[in-house]
């Protein structure tokens, strides 16, 4: 089949199958949010490991694994899907080992975290570290799917719509785990978290059911490199070729540090404040509220002034978070929530910010390859929430917080030196 012919039948496919797959992405998009709210990684997860072995070095671990996972594949990942004309199996297996992964985990947290601690931590430590890697492959190749199922003048109003349901229930989820997490009575620890985990396995169940109805357009395409040598080559080049983009790694890699408090915020909250455990709940909600009504705000942002701004004001937001962990305990501990919400502001315009801003400081054929290699930049330095663990064991909490509201300034000081791609055209990565 010719270019020209294929790309008809594209077009065609994009068109007649396109109120399907947005259905379909919606489900999918809305239920894989309400999934990681379950179990999310900054209150529910760092509180179950905090409860079942006391050990901030373990939360370090979790997190680390969890970060570590996401990026660690994604340049093999980048290599070994450009050129193929169908993902979407990929995608379909890689959410099943996410999914299941859940589900085992429920099960042994059940059956043996009271009486084998140890194996249960051993064994969420391998199938966390699986779920992420699973996720790492993912990521390459979600976006890709529905760039190609998705007209581009409609991804707004699915952007939209999907942000709109996802928060919403992710707001309610947190809710759920408040109330089961708050009845001892009927949901005793552990039996708490292992239905957490199961109910996650269940609605990325439903998720999988809904990225399984979308019919994927084929578009042809050629693999633009030979070899992996030659995307390590490339992948070098890219990274010299722009001073800005290496702005833009320092400045990531020191919000990444920075944000390696996150998952202690809970644990301090937990073991320092003795909040009850039915909080973590309201702590996930306030999370999602930061998150949705931010996320309006840093589009505009973007939209109107460029992704340098956003930047900008997700390294305050991450500030503001380590500097409200500070003071509201000794002023108002009841305001300690506003801790979470400004968390969950500066997450979301993490994800707006430093994604868009690589879209336009990337060409396009060499896209896949510029985000997985930022990604495996970042990757040592997801290992951080180890030492974070570590610190908080041998000094005050406060110190750790004060030393994340500091690498947020940092990265913060970094971002202004940083050229908007959209005004600066020449600061863009040269293949």
């Amino acid at each position: 089949m010719d270019q020209p012919v294929a790309l008809s039948a594209f077009q065609e496919t994009v068109e007649r199958y396109y109120r399907r797959n947005f259905i379909a992405g919606l489900v999918h998009g809305v239920f894989f949010r309400v999934s990681a709210a379950l179990v999310d990684t900054n209150t529910v997860l760092p509180a179950f490991i905090s409860a079942l072995t006391g050990s901030e070095v373990a939360v370090g671990m979790i997190a680390s694994f969890i970060g570590l996972g996401g990026v660690l594949p994604e340049l093999f990942a980048a290599y070994w899907v450009e050129g193929r004309p169908r993902k979407k199996p990929i995608l379909l297996g890689v959410i099943t080992i996410r999914w299941i992964s859940w589900v085992v985990l429920a099960w042994l947290t059940y059956a043996y975290g009271v009486t084998h601690p140890a194996l249960v931590l051993t064994a969420f430590a391998v199938l966390v570290l699986t779920f992420s890697l699973a996720g790492g492959v993912g990521s390459v190749v979600y976006g890709d799917i529905f760039a190609r199922a998705i007209p581009a003048e409609r991804r707004g109003r699915f952007a939209a719509w999907r942000n709109l349901l996802g928060f919403a229930l992710a707001i309610a989820a947190g809710m759920v785990v408040k109330r089961i997490l708050q009845d001892e009575v009927h949901f005793p620890f552990p039996q708490n978290y292992a239905l957490l985990f199961g109910l996650s396995g269940v609605t990325l169940g439903i998720a999988f059911t809904g990225f399984a109805m979308i019919r994927e357009p084929v578009y042809p395409i050629q693999r633009p490199v030979a070899s992996l040598r030659e995307m390590f080559s490339r992948s070098r080049a890219l990274l010299q070729s722009s001073r800005d983009f290496q702005y833009l790694l320092v400045a990531q890699a020191l919000f990444v540090i920075g944000a390696a408090l996150a998952p202690f915020y809970v644990v301090y909250a937990r073991q320092e404040l003795h909040v009850p455990a039915g909080m973590v709940g309201v702590f996930l909600s306030a999370q999602m509220i930061g998150a949705a009504l931010s996320n309006l705000v840093w589009g505009w942002l973007g939209d109107t002034y460029g992704n340098r701004v956003v930047l900008l004001g997700v390294a305050l937001g991450g500030m503001t978070a380590a500097v409200l962990a500070l003071v509201t305990p000794l002023i108002a501990p009841e305001l300690y929530t506003l801790v979470f919400l400004a968390l969950g502001a500066t997450m979301s315009g993490m994800g707006i910010g430093y994604g868009n801003i690589l879209l336009e400081m990337a060409p396009t054929e060499v896209m896949p390859t510029c985000i997985a290699l930022r990604d495996t930049i970042m990757a040592p330095f997801t290992l951080v929430p180890i030492g974070v663990g570590v610190l908080v064991q041998r000094v005050p909490y406060a110190w750790g917080f004060a030393l994340g509201g500091l690498f947020m300034l940092l990265s913060f000081l970094t971002t202004w030196r940083l050229r908007d791609p959209r005004q600066h055209p020449e600061s863009v990565c040269k293949v």
